[in-house]
This record gives structure tokens, C-alpha cells and sequence, in this order.
């Protein structure tokens, strides 16, 4: 192994050196802060990178796949996500955050890109993987010299991170029987238009009539979309299920007593903007009346994260109790449901990947919700 040292102020100037001066093939083999001298102490903070080029084996050629070690594979691959993520990086104009991981620990650069191509946020990727970074073994993360194993240290901060990102998941089974005799288990939907409410409804009431054995009758309480109770009162008729249109409070309650011998009744709501109060007050009025129901707010995951933000905000007025994450078969940066599951803490229920009815729902374990938070989970349908 042909290996030098490199000093730079960043870490960006050193990979450009190393490049420059070895080629693209050069592997990182540690870094290391270098401490200011106590005689200058203003001087700038500069970064020590050690990096060589493989010699090849007699036996390579370049008719034949170059044989390669498990370490040089990872570290191969870091360099790889270095790649994928320098422009990311400069579109967020290098946050202090990220300059403070990158000099500290090189080997971060892997997992944030990760991180980032997930639809992460940039806030909430550094923090994850600085406190990942801050409870590892003292004996694997040496900051003040070069790291003895970057292999292991790699796969520490990756298992370590996994495991914070587990515990801001949480997930729930949220349609089960009312635990009250005669009265079966009421969930509404609500969320921002467009975000797929009437088409999930129908994909979970498929899921409990036919893979559960349940009793489902659905109720319509949207009356601001042209077509919306047709919409719903098409899917019963296909399934064989009691639909029924409510336009008020009596109405809800009328429809309600008809469905008592039901196991299930799932409320399809109107859906609006979150900026439109008026509307939000009357679905809060139909439904927080004097019933007993569960509310599951609806959110899509191709939705911009200030969106989803702002409507998880606003329908905080009806206290709901689980997330449904739609269209994640839509996009490849689901990391944002990671952030949303931070700022607001709730259970998951449901996911839905696709528009078929009723394969394309996912009753999700923690496992299950994280890979697809970062792309490492397609939608296998239902889910138990």
C-alpha cells in the first residue's frame, strides 16, 4: 500500500488533493483533527487524512474483476456517497453542523449521505448522528487521534444510529373491536386534500371484511367534493359493505345507531386545506360531537415536509390518534416521515404504496416503517 498524509483546512480540500494527487482510486485511511498550537492559538482548525492506492496483485489484470477486501469494499463505498452527496451539500451552503462532522469524523459522511438522499433533513441528520457519535465506545471514537479500526467504527455509528432512529418509531395496530360491548370501533380520516383518504378507507375496510372476517360498514361525511359519497358508496357496493351519507351531526348519529352491529365504521371526511379554518371547525364539530371516535390524521409523503408540517399543526384540533403516511410508492425520499414522526409524536398505522385495492396497504412493525423511511423498503403489500 502506497499511503500519505494530507493537511487541509476541510476535509473538501483534502479529498481534492488526494485526488489530484493520487487519483480517484485513492482510499481514506483515517482522519484527524489537528489541535491549535497553545504558541497560535488563532490559528484555523486544520484536518489530518491519511490515504493510499492499493498496489495490485501479480494476478490482476484487466480482463479479470480486481479482488477486493471487505474493508477496501466499505470504504469504497463511503467514497461513494461522498460523491452523491457533495452536491446536496453545497445546495445547504455547508451548515455548521455538517462542517463539525465531517472534521470530527469522516466516517459520518456515509451515514448522513444516507440520510439525506432518504429526504432527511439536514437538522435532524446531524443530530441523530451526533448523538449516535456521542454514545459510542470511547475506545472505537478517538477524536484526537487517527481511528485504529474505521471499519469497525462505521459499522458502530450505523448500528447506533439505528437504533435512536427505533425508538422515535413508534407504530400501532389502530382499527382493532371496541372494547365496549355493542358499539363497534369508529375511525375517521381526515387530512389535506388530495392525499388519498377515500381510496385507503377502502383498501383498510377490504383488509378487515376480507382478510379479518370483520363486520365494516362506511359512512360519508364529505359533502364538498363532487362525487366523493358516490366515490365511497361504489367501493361498498363492490365488497358488499353498508355505505351511508351524513351531512350533519343528527345525520352521523342516525347513521351511527344503523351501524351498531358492526365490528367497524370508518368516516371518510372532506378534505381541504389546512389554512381553511372554517371547514376544520365543522369536521371538529361532526366528529368530536358525542361520539366515540378515533381520529387518523392522513398525510402524503410526496407532500413538501413544511406541508406536512403545517397540516399536522392545524388538524391538531381533533387530537388524532395515529399517522397514515400515503404514496410512498410515489417517491424515493420517505426520510420525511422520520422528521414528522420528531416534531409530532405519534403512532403509525398505516402506509399505503400504490392505488389497488386491497394489496397496496402496509400494517407496519418498527422495523418494517424504518427501512422504508430510508428507501431500503419497498411496499410488499399488506403487512402483519
Amino acid at each position: 500500500m502506497n499511503k500519505r498524509i494530507f493537511k487541509a483546512a476541510n476535509i473538501q480540500d483534502a479529498i481534492a488533493s488526494i485526488k489530484q494527487e493520487l487519483g480517484p482510486d485513492a482510499m481514506i485511511l483515517s482522519t484527524r483533527k489537528i489541535p491549535r498550537k497553545p504558541q497560535d492559538p488563532y490559528a484555523g482548525e486544520m484536518i489530518e487524512v491519511e490515504a493510499g492506492l492499493k498496489n495490485p496483485s501479480p494476478w490482476e489484470t484487466e480482463h479479470e474483476p480486481e479482488i477486493r477486501e471487505p474493508a477496501r469494499d466499505l470504504l469504497s463505498s463511503v467514497r461513494e456517497d461522498i460523491v452523491q452527496i457533495k452536491d446536496m451539500i453545497s445546495i445547504a451552503g455547508f451548515g455548521s453542523g455538517i462542517k463539525n462532522i465531517f472534521s470530527e469524523n469522516f466516517e459520518n459522511m456515509g451515514v448522513l449521505a444516507s440520510f439525506l438522499r432518504a429526504g432527511v433533513s439536514e437538522k435532524l441528520a446531524c443530530s441523530l448522528i451526533e448523538r449516535a457519535g456521542r454514545s459510542i465506545d470511547p475506545g472505537v471514537n478517538n477524536k484526537t487521534g487517527s481511528l485504529a479500526d474505521p471499519e469497525k467504527k462505521i459499522r458502530q455509528m450505523k448500528r447506533k444510529v439505528m437504533e435512536i432512529c427505533l425508538d422515535r418509531i413508534s407504530v400501532t395496530e389502530g382499527f382493532k373491536e371496541n372494547q365496549e360491548p355493542r358499539h363497534p370501533h369508529a375511525a375517521a380520516f381526515v387530512g389535506p386534500t388530495g392525499v388519498g383518504k377515500t381510496t385507503t378507507i377502502a383498501k383498510l375496510a377490504a383488509f378487515l371484511s376480507f382478510k379479518k372476517k370483520k363486520r365494516v360498514g362506511l359512512i360519508s361525511i364529505d359533502n364538498f367534493r363532487i362525487g366523493a359519497f358516490e366515490q365511497l358508496k361504489a367501493y361498498g357496493s363492490i365488497m358488499g359493505l353498508p355505505c351511508i351519507q351524513a351531512y350533519n351531526a343528527r345525520d352521523l348519529s342516525n347513521a351511527m345507531n344503523r351501524m351498531k352491529s358492526m365490528d367497524t365504521v370508518l368516516i371518510d371526511t372532506a378534505g381541504h386545506s389546512h389554512h381553511d379554518r372554517e371547514k376544520l371547525d365543522e369536521i371538529v364539530g361532526l366528529i368530536r360531537a358525542d361520539f366515540s371516535i378515533s381520529v387518523h390524521l392522513t398525510l402524503s409523503v410526496t407532500s413538501e415536509l413544511i406541508n406536512m408540517k403545517e397540516a399536522a399543526s392545524a388538524f391538531s384540533a381533533l387530537d388524532p390518534d395515529t399517522y397514515v403516511f400515503t404514496k410512498i410508492d410515489e417517491t424515493r425520499r420517505c426520510g420525511k416521515i422520520l422528521d414528522q414522526l420528531n416534531d409530532y409524536h405519534l403512532p403509525v398505522s398505516l402506509l399505503t404504496d400504490g392505488q389497488k385495492v386491497p394489496e397496496d396497504l402496509i400494517v407496519p412493525d418498527r422495523q418494517t416503517l424504518l427501512k422504508i423511511i430510508l428507501g431500503k423498503g419497498p411496499g410488499y403489500g399488506i403487512q402483519h
